[in-house]
């Protein structure tokens, strides 16, 4: 039993049709700025790397730095 904490900051675009897509990455500097995720979003785009279902990436819609704090109660015995 134990409890684990993780953090991710995920990048939420907007899309030619309007649809979303996200990027995921896992442990963001503690001092990470909405300055810094702002112009890699920037950079993103304007690089057009990504190609998705919903077309080219138009725009940004949301950032968000997520802390989880996970308690496993339970471990199964060991056999």
């Amino acid at each position: 039993m134990a409890v684990t904490t993780t953090k991710i900051v995920r990048l939420i675009f907007t899309t030619v049709t309007g649809k979303t897509f996200t990027i995921t990455l896992p442990n963001p500097r503690v001092d990470l700025s909405k300055a810094e995720a702002e112009a890699v979003m920037d950079t993103i785009i304007a690089k057009n790397i990504f190609i998705t279902s919903g077309g080219e990436l138009a725009g940004k819609r949301d950032i968000r730095v997520i802390d989880t704090s996970t308690n496993d109660l339970y471990d199964p015995p060991q056999v």
